[in-house]
Order: C-alpha cells, then structure tokens, then sequence
C-alpha cells in the first residue's frame, strides 16, 4: 500500500510534507511569549498562510512575500523566511528547502543574545533543513540529526509548544530507518510533552497515527486499531490534509490485516473527503486514494475495477516519473496478471522495470505475495521457497522488533519510577532540613517565654506546630511535583546555612527563620507590593553577605512610591540570586549588586544589575524546567495571558570598550493596570 509515512520516491511524501509543513509553520502563528512581539497584521497574515499552504502556492507566495516586504527587523524577516522555505516540502524545486534553511541558520549562528525567539528560529531552520533529507529520502541520518537539533533547541525557545511535533517527525525518521522501538520512544516523547505543556487536542492526533502505523507494521492490529481509534475521536479537529493522511493510513491498517472490506470503506470514506475539498483539482490527494482502491478491489477480487482505477491514474504517475508510485502500479499489474491467468503478462511487466531509488521493504512484501502465486503457477517452486523464506526473514525481524519494543517499554518504566523514587527521597530530605532548621528555632524562641510552662502544654504546642508543618510541607511538595512557579531558592539558602556544621549563628539562624516563614506566607499570594518583595531580598542579600564577605555591595535606588507598586512575589528574588550565584560568585574583585525601580507614565521599571561575568543562555539545558528564567517567563506569560497591557522581561549583558561582558542587568517592565487574578490558586 502506497502510504504518507512509509514510502519511497517523492510524490509518497507529498501529502505527508503537506502535514509536515502545517505542523512546522504553527510556531508561526501564535504570539511570542518573550520580549518580541508581532503586530495584529502579521499574526492575522501568518495564519493565512498556514491556512494556505497544502494547497494554494501562488496565495501562499504571495502572502510570504508581502509579509517579508513588511518585516521591520531580521528576526521578523528570517522567521518568515525559513517559513517560506517550508513551502518546497510539497513543490519544486525541493533543494530550494537547503538554500532557505542554510540561510537562516547561518543568520541565527551570527546572533551572540540567543533569546527564546532567536531559538525559536533557528528551530525552524534546523526543522527545514531536517524535512528536505526526510521528504527527498536523500540521508536519513541527517534528517534525524538535524530533528533532534530541532526538537533540542524548540525546548529552549518561544516556540516549546512545537516540540512535540518535532519529536514526532523524528519518531517519523527512525521509522524510515526500521529502528520501530526508538520511533516508538519519540512518539511517546511527542505525547509526554504535549501533555506536559497542555495542547490542544488536535495537537496529539498526529502522534496517535504515528504510533497506529508502529504498531501496523509490528504487525499488532490491536494496539494499531487503539491509536487510530484515539485520532479518529479527533478527526473533526484536523485540518484537511491532516484528515486524508489519516484516512489513508487508517485504510493501511487494515489492508495489513487482511480486512479488505474495511480497507475498501476507509479508502472510500478518504475518497468522498477529497471530492468534497475540490475533488479532482487535488490531483495528489486523488491518485494516491485510488492506487490503494485498485489494490483492495484487486484482493477483493474485482480485477476490473482495480485494472480501471489503474488505467486513471498511470498516466499521472509517469509523467511525473513518481518510481514509488509506478512500482506499485507494476506490482498491481502483476497481481491482476496471475488472477486472470495472463503470466507470459508478468514476465513483461518485470523485464520493463529500471529504479534509480531504494524501495521500501513494505512495497516488495506486497510484491512478493503476488510474485510467490506467480511462480507457483509457473512452476518454478525454487523461486516461490525463496519468496517464502524471505517472508519468513521479515517475520523473524518483526517478532525481534516486538521483544525490544516490550523490552523498552519496560525500561522507560522502570526509568520512569527510578526518576520518581529519586524525586521523592530528594523532596523528603529537603523536607527534613525545613523541619529540622524550624524545630530548632522554634526552640530557640520558645525557651525564652515558656521556660515556666510544664512538659504537658510544651508537648501539645509542639506536636500543634509541628501538625502546622508537616500541612506546609504537603503544599511545598504538590509545588515541586508542579514544577511551576514555586520559591525554589529557599532550599539552596537553607543548604547554604545547614552546610556550617557546628558553627552556629544564631542570628543568622533567626534571620533565617524569618526568610523560611515569609516565603510561606507569599507562597498563597498572587501578588505582593515591591516594598514587602524588597524587604524579603533584603533578608536574603544580608544572609548571602555573610557567606561571602564584605567584598558583596549592595545598593538600592528607588524612584516612585514602591508600596504602591504590586507584582507576583520572587521575581525579584529570583533575578537577584541568579546575580549572585550565576554571576558575582564567579569573580574575584569587589562585588556590586544594584536595585533600581523607576517610574515613568505607564509602568514600572525594576532592574537588578551586577558586576558579575555575564549572561549566557547556552549554559541552560534543554531537559531543564526548574531554572529561575525560565520560572519568570513562564510567570509572565501566564499573567499576560490574562492581561491587555503586558508584562516584558529582558536580560543583557554590560560589555567594556571591546565588547567583553563586565556584567549583567535584567529588566521587569509592569504595566500600572496590570491585573493579577488569574495567577490566583
């Protein structure tokens, strides 16, 4: 069966490019989450050009062209610029996909500030670059370099929502590779992901087809039969040429499994979709439903239908010179040939055969079958035997790919739950220390007024406050298992003061009681003035010079009426332990740390500047979730999306005379009318 995923040539790949290129182009289509922002114009224009891509080039075009005409700076430009490059998935000439994603790749290589958006772009063009060695069937093994390249810098940029899409294409690749249990693990990538970042339904249809098509060519109808079940429930959510690639590969399943009928209804049902959206004017769409009907009326044994479907479609094929699709027809020919006894038929067709491109093993297995009735019909049993004992190869290669997909499935299991256990025995140890350091002070603070009270009431009060903790801790957890926007710098300075040993200070731990006790308090609010955040970093900044010395300055200027101002607690906090840990603790020389909040008509401005070594957004790991910038833009993205008056954050090196990094300065932009009720718990 001629399908959108395993196939060989280029015409197979048309449709399935068509998909690819949708899912490609939506990191076009929303709005940034980073400090770059499109007008309404080019979010409106870029979704018509998504819209228009699978079928109409001249509209497509044309609207790439104008929106490039409109680009106001290179990010603007180079990011419609490898979208336009996506249109050469699905029309000549395909190497244009290389000129567009080279171009764009050696632009964002000239970036030094690697922002979200500059990665999302430079995604894009490691995608483009991916998809022409995928569609083209030029190198495999690049097109699956270049997808986790892809897939690797999208969990690093604006566009993280498109990672699982990459990492379906990759599942894609391997796929092509015959290696099923790793193009097993992408999927279930894709599907871990989505889910982590709740997309859309219509998101994850995609990666349950994929998954079908693993579990159709393992030969396990019934794993196969549930993922297509799960797309199907989302067939109404795709988009066009998503519903036919479905279809297609849905009729697939069951052609493999020898239910003819039901391949010959879902072939019919893809057939009535494509009449419906243009009929023959999706001349691709068409001819590949029609191939797969002439092969299912030809099991079905109505070789006239098949012979008529055959006859349609031949002519369209060949003047293309699609060999995929023309070794399919030859293959049909030859099935029609034995059923009406016509064998001298076959030997023709064969000796006529001359293929420039590898064919996919699924193609020569349908060969084979009627090869195998050919030869017996002739005679030459030696020829069938061949046939069976290399049917019989393939058998034993997929029995094998089954016992490592069962094999892996329970390794990522067991993965999963070793990665749990060791989340929770660290959550439990930090729990500990929290205990521990609040036990003690309390203590502390307790026998200087209670020394009188009897053993009695002291065992009540502490097994009361200690029930209060242990309620608090339960909150701390759920925050972590989370992962969202939790006060995570309170276990590091807890370590920090732990770390002393017997050199205790009790002011410090004092100081430190009252840290640990208002970061709780913050914990349940959405928002808090800049006067009571300022105050917490006050604590911290007093606890962290105690620890590093008198070489730590630290200054604040302040411009405006700083109790009036309101933001969700940590921000601050976060961007001054970054300066600290990330950028001062990194230098020998004096140590200056500066807080500036400034007001102008419509906002605020609160800056934190070091003198530290710098920014570099290459030292994040792609697998990172808990880092504190990622922390903030993820606060901020979450409270603008709920807002009309944004809030911006950006971070920038200082650099001297030469351009060398002398220090950084991270700027939070709050609108005045911001509101904050849906950062609420």
């Amino acid at each position: 069966m001629l399908t959108l995923v395993v196939n060989v040539g280029k015409y197979c790949n048309l449709l399935k490019a068509a998909a690819m290129a949708s899912a490609l182009l939506l990191t076009a289509c929303g709005k940034n989450s980073g400090e770059d922002t499109r007008s309404e114009l080019q979010h409106d224009r870029i979704t018509m050009l998504v819209d228009s891509i699978g079928y109409a080039s001249p509209k497509f075009m044309a609207i790439c062209d104008s929106l490039l005409s409109l680009a106001k700076d290179s990010a603007d430009y180079y990011e419609l610029f490898a979208t336009k490059g996506m249109r050469y998935t699905i029309a000549n000439p395909a190497d244009s996909m290389l000129y567009y994603a080279d171009k764009t790749l050696v632009w964002t290589n000239s970036i030094f500030n690697m922002t979200p958006r500059i990665m999302g772009i430079k995604s894009r063009g490691y995608a483009l670059k991916a998809s022409y060695y995928h569609t083209m069937r030029q190198d495999n093994d690049s097109a699956i370099i270049y997808f986790t390249k892809a897939y690797s810098t999208a969990m690093q940029s604006d566009i993280i929502y498109n990672a699982p899409n990459m990492a379906a294409n990759l599942g894609d690749a391997y796929v092509f590779r015959d290696d099923l249990p790793n193009a097993a693990q992408w999927y279930r990538r894709a599907l871990y992901v989505a889910d982590s970042l709740n997309l859309p339904e219509r998101s994850i249809a995609s990666i349950y087809m994929g998954l079908g098509r693993i579990y159709t060519q393992l030969q396990d109808y019934g794993n196969a039969q549930k993922y297509y079940e799960d797309a199907d429930a989302r067939f109404n959510m795709m988009k066009y040429n998503m519903q036919v690639y479905f279809l297609n590969n849905y009729g697939n399943l069951y052609y493999f499994s020898g239910d003819y009928l039901a391949a010959k209804n879902m072939f019919l049902r893809m057939k009535r979709l494509i009449e419906d959206n243009g009929g023959d004017k999706n001349i691709n769409d068409i001819s590949l439903c029609k191939i797969n009907l002439a092969d299912v009326y030809l099991n079905l044994g109505n070789t006239d239908s098949a012979q008529i479907l055959i006859d349609e479609i031949e002519p369209f094929y060949r003047k293309y010179n699609v060999e995929s699709a023309i070794y399919y027809i030859g293959t049909i020919k030859i099935g029609i040939a034995v059923k009406k006894g016509q064998l001298d038929r076959v030997k023709q067709i064969v000796s006529g055969e001359h293929y420039k491109f590898p064919i996919e093993q699924s193609m020569k297995g349908i060969r084979a079958r009627y090869m195998k009735q050919y030869y017996s019909l002739t005679g030459d049993y030696r020829k069938a035997l061949e046939l069976t004992e290399h049917t019989q190869a393939e058998e034993d290669s997929m029995a094998h790919n089954k016992m490592n997909m069962r094999s892996m499935e329970i390794m990522m299991r067991f993965t999963a739950d070793t990665l749990k256990l060791h989340h929770e025995m660290a959550i439990n140890k930090k729990n500990e220390e929290v205990m521990t350091a609040r036990v003690t002070v309390m203590i502390i603070v307790l026998a200087l007024v209670t020394v009188m009270l009897s053993s009695a009431y002291m065992f009540i009060y502490i097994k009361k406050r200690r029930l209060h903790l242990q309620l608090k801790v339960i909150n701390l957890r759920q925050e972590n298992i989370r992962q969202r926007i939790s006060p995570h710098f309170v276990f590091n300075v807890l370590n920090q003061q732990i770390g002393l040993g017997g050199q205790k200070d009790d002011n410090t731990l004092v100081e430190l009681s009252k840290l640990i006790r208002r970061n709780l308090e913050l914990l349940g609010k959405s928002s808090i003035s800049l006067k009571e955040e300022l105050d917490f970093v006050d604590s911290y900044v007093t606890i962290e010079q105690k620890l590093i010395g008198e070489s730590l300055h630290y200054c604040k200027e302040i411009r405006c009426d700083i109790q009036q101002l309101c933001l969700p607690p940590m921000l601050v906090q976060i961007l001054v332990e970054n300066a600290i840990k990330h950028g001062l603790k990194a230098i020998d020389k004096e140590k200056h740390l500066t807080i500036r909040v400034i007001e102008d008509n419509d906002d605020y401005s609160v800056t934190v500047e070091d003198n530290g070594k710098g920014y570099d957004c290459r030292i994040q790991s792609p697998n990172s979730t808990a880092t504190g910038l990622n922390v903030i833009r993820q606060m901020i993205t979450f409270i603008n999306s709920g807002n009309k008056s944004k809030m911006r954050f950006s971070i920038t090196n200082i650099t001297d005379e030469k351009g060398n990094a002398v220090g950084c300065k991270a700027t939070l932009r709050i609108p005045k009318n911001i509101s904050f009720n849906n950062f609420k718990e």
